[in-house]
């Protein structure tokens, strides 16, 4: 069974069913530098070579998801205002590839009222390099800033990758 830790930066609650296979642990890429030693260990240490649980030839990375939600006070934010931000924020940080992913999102608010929302996942594969983890913590931190978000979930894990 396969060993999966989530490293969650706000309370998300969503129903996703993802067509992607991953094997491995999962580890925090966030600003702490002991955690940092950890991931760069982790990776280290990775096998990609299990014929049962990679492909072939893969090697190992960090997959890291963001989650966004699409309501700001009531209101939906626009998909055009949605892809400047990816145009503006995300594309030059991540120009060699992401995948957008559209949810249904469920999240508690720091109030405890519970808000259902449209949202969007972002899915990044990178080195897991701490320059790499603070793009994405900029990322969250723009997206939060401009579209009045109280957070962006985010999610860490080694996998296996072939391309």
């Amino acid at each position: 069974m396969m060993n999966r830790l989530y490293a969650l930066t706000a309370l998300c609650s969503i129903t996703l069913f993802s067509a992607v296979g991953s094997t491995g642990c999962a580890a925090s890429t966030n600003s702490d530098p002991a955690s940092q030693q950890s991931l760069d260990e982790d990776l280290k240490n990775h096998k990609c070579n299990d014929v049962r649980t990679a492909p072939k030839d893969s090697t190992p990375m960090v997959s890291t998801e963001l989650i966004f939600g699409l309501d700001r006070h009531g209101t939906p934010i626009p998909e055009a205002d949605f892809q400047a931000f990816v145009d503006a924020e995300v594309t030059p940080r991540f120009p060699d590839g992401l995948s957008i992913i559209d949810v249904k999102g469920q999240y508690r608010m720091s109030t405890g009222q519970i808000i259902k929302e449209p949202s969007k996942l972002l899915l990044v594969y990178h080195d897991g390099s701490k320059q790499n983890s603070q793009k994405l913590e900029d990322i969250r931190t723009a997206y939060k800033a401009q579209f009045e978000q109280e957070s962006v979930l985010r999610t860490d894990e080694i996998i296996c990758v072939a391309f």
